[in-house]
């Protein structure tokens, strides 16, 4: 399984970044916080990748990416470009024993601010540690932790609200309450589990004893589709491709037998007909789960406080401890009308909020989940089906039946084919919660163009006992290879090709693994995104042409090619294949200048620099697998540049031989591509 992506603190250091929006206005801290950090203290975030809520998250609090970056906020689909989170944090409230006239304090992860700038500025929490840690139930994860795990992939940190850090854009200085926070977060990648990540939060009371405290999750869902915009982060100016202002697009609503708050894009009012769902076409919602000591379903013992305000950073309704404080414990649900919280006319952030805690003592520690959500459709009946799935899967202590975990899996391109080889791991897997523990029936092939929407391509079942009797049983023998193919140290068993692809074109590819079920459930089935890779078929080595000559294609390109129709220019790409595994690659205008180069190893380059082939924030897929032969060029120039239309010269040095092939291809452009 793919590892998790891991930003250093270096990244998130980043210069801020203006927000061009009139109703995002960048705003201006009165003062930086000037409180030094320990050696051993570093702020990280991770991303998940391991399911369909590409969610990224931090050890100080913070949910989501403010934006900084291209990478996942909260990307559901995973893949799809939809983001649906500025920012989001944990808030903390209590009242204190330890200060007769200072008695209320709130912490505080985000409040209301600028999209683009770095989010350890937003939080009055800091790191207990130097990193988020990963876990795993899957027996073939590099992360197995049969002890500890308690889903697929854990992301555990710790983070505290002292020493006192003063947050971007607070009036107050910052009062702890002197909690220690430890976080876990649970992700599933299979049916519906695959459509929520869990915020699992123990807070611990490291002082004084809290009275009367709250636990809310703050957040700004914002849905919009992030291929539009050219520059980053989104704005309404001309970068904007039929995009505009990213920001007043937001149709919220409330499911309250479920405890969920939900966002949708929404061009304009009337809601529905000005909406354009199909832009955007998911809900995305955070769930209140449970508490632990506690009932969030007797309102005698926990009360719930739904509130929504139109974005207003530094407002005076919201610039205290005492005012926030008010908010968490209202323990009302506001109605979600009014001219601000509607699509056009409103910007709305959102805060969710439980309680009360009636006092938790010195070392002792108290339970709060939450969920977030996503599900596709105009209406609420997919996302409020994964929400009740998280709820099921909180009241069994996350405790839930699993499938065999998806083989370790490797691709291999050649010409207009894949190869698709799998490992035996899971037929040894173990279900605990199944009659029959060793429930392994079969492994499923998908391969698409499409990264999100994989079509299965073949099914081998077992087809000796404990079988099925309605399922395929075809048996193994059809794949199952008569010596194990070794590949960078590992044994793979299976093989699978797939012909007839077409040269130059990207290709998704997953092996999942599916087990008996029972009486009790439905047979369960791994999901795709555990191994789905990308792979791009070209003449390998041992297929190159008898003239061993190298060829450009398309050629002419004209404008773009079928596959980078109707992507921003810098995501065009064409191709070189029939290059010598090692070599030179320079290209030319007529005249004889120099456009670009590229020294080019066959057995490492993964589509590096093309941003079309492999992007930044493709963090569902390990780099695409390439046949060896062949080198992507994105038409930008050395001077990072687009290529114009024009006659190109191409000189390719084999580095081993000292031969050289020269060549010509045309470029044929557009006045009307975008940047």
């Amino acid at each position: 399984m793919r590892a998790p992506f891991l930003l250093a603190a270096a990244l998130l250091l980043a210069p801020a970044v203006a927000h061009a929006d009139a109703d995002h206005p960048r705003t201006v801290a009165p003062f930086a916080a000037t409180e030094a950090q320990a050696e051993s203290v570093r702020y990280v975030f991770r991303i998940n990748s391991s399911n369909l809520m590409g969610l990224t998250i931090s050890n100080y609090g913070f949910v989501g990416n403010n934006f900084i970056s291209r990478d996942p906020s909260m990307e559901y689909p995973l893949g799809s470009g939809f983001e649906h989170m500025v920012r989001g944090g944990l808030w903390i409230g209590a009242k204190t024993t330890d200060d007769p006239i200072d008695t209320v304090r709130v912490t505080t992860a985000a409040v209301d601010g600028s999209a683009g700038s770095a989010s350890q500025g937003a939080t009055e929490f800091t790191p207990a540690g130097n990193d988020i840690r990963v876990r795993s139930t899957l027996s073939n994860n590099a992360y197995y932790d049969p002890q500890h795990a308690v889903s697929e992939q854990d992301y555990i940190s710790e983070y505290s609200d002292r020493p006192a850090k003063h947050a971007d854009g607070q009036r107050e200085s910052h009062r702890p309450l002197n909690v220690l926070v430890h976080q876990e977060n649970y992700c599933w990648s299979f049916a519906d589990f695959a459509h929520f990540m869990i915020l699992h939060y123990v807070i611990k009371n490291l002082g004084a004893p809290l009275t009367e405290l709250y636990v809310g999750f703050y957040s700004e869902l914002a849905s919009g589709n992030k291929n539009d915009y050219s520059t980053w982060p989104p704005s309404s100016g001309a970068n904007s491709v039929g995009g505009g202002s990213w920001y007043l697009k937001k149709q919220i609503a409330y499911e309250d037998s479920l405890r969920l708050f939900l966002e949708h894009y929404c061009a304009s009012g009337p809601i529905p007909s000005g909406c354009n769902y199909a832009h955007v076409p998911e809900w995305v919602g955070f769930k209140l789960l449970g508490v632990r000591p506690g009932n969030v379903a007797d309102t005698a013992d926990k009360k719930i406080t739904l509130e929504a305000w139109n974005y207003a950073p530094g407002s005076a309704l919201r610039d205290e401890d005492r005012e926030r404080y008010a908010i968490m414990k209202l323990g009302t649900k506001n109605p979600l009308t009014g001219d601000s919280l509607q699509p056009q006319t409103g910007d709305p952030v959102e805060l969710m909020a439980v309680g009360p805690f009636h006092e938790l003592d010195a070392g002792d520690s108290i339970v709060v989940d939450f969920a977030l959500v996503g599900g596709g459709g105009d209406d609420l009946t997919e996302v409020n089906q994964h929400a009740r799935f998280a709820q099921r899967a909180f009241d069994r202590n996350y405790i839930v039946p699993i499938p065999p975990p998806s083989p370790r899996m490797r691709v291999v391109a050649r010409n207009e084919a894949l190869d698709i080889y799998w490992d035996d791991s899971p037929e040894n897997a173990i279900d605990p919660t199944s009659p029959i523990p060793m429930d392994f029936e079969g492994y499923r092939v998908y391969l698409s163009e499409d990264r999100i929407n994989l079509h299965r391509v073949a099914q081998f079942d077992k087809a000796t006992p404990p079988n099925d009797t309605t399922g395929y049983n075809t048996g193994f023998a059809a794949v199952r290879l008569a010596t194990p193919k070794l590949i960078d140290g590992v044994p793979y068993f299976y093989k699978y090709s797939v012909p007839s692809l077409r040269n130059g074109f990207k290709y998704f590819v997953a092996v999942t693994a599916y087990d008996l079920g029972s009486s009790e459930i439905e047979s369960l089935e791994s999901g795709t995104s555990q191994n789905k890779s990308e792979g791009i078929p070209g003449p390998a080595p041992d297929e190159k042409p008898a003239n061993g000559r190298v060829t450009v294609y398309p050629n002419p390109y004209r404008v773009e090619a079928q596959w980078d129709a109707g992507q921003l220019v810098r995501d065009h790409y064409l191709w070189f294949t029939n290059l010598p595994s090692r070599c030179a690659l320079k290209i030319f205008t007529l005249s004889g200048d120099l456009v670009f180069e590229k020294q080019f190893d066959g057995a490492s380059y993964h589509g590096e620099g093309a941003r079309g082939i492999f992007g930044p924030t493709e963090h569902d897929v390990p780099p695409p697998t390439l046949s060896g032969t062949t080198f992507g060029w994105n038409l930008i120039t050395r001077e990072d540049q687009a290529a114009a239309t024009g006659l190109y010269l191409y000189s390719v040095e084999n580095k081993d031989t000292g031969k050289r092939d020269v060549g010509k291809f045309l470029i044929v452009k557009s006045d009307k591509e975008r940047n």
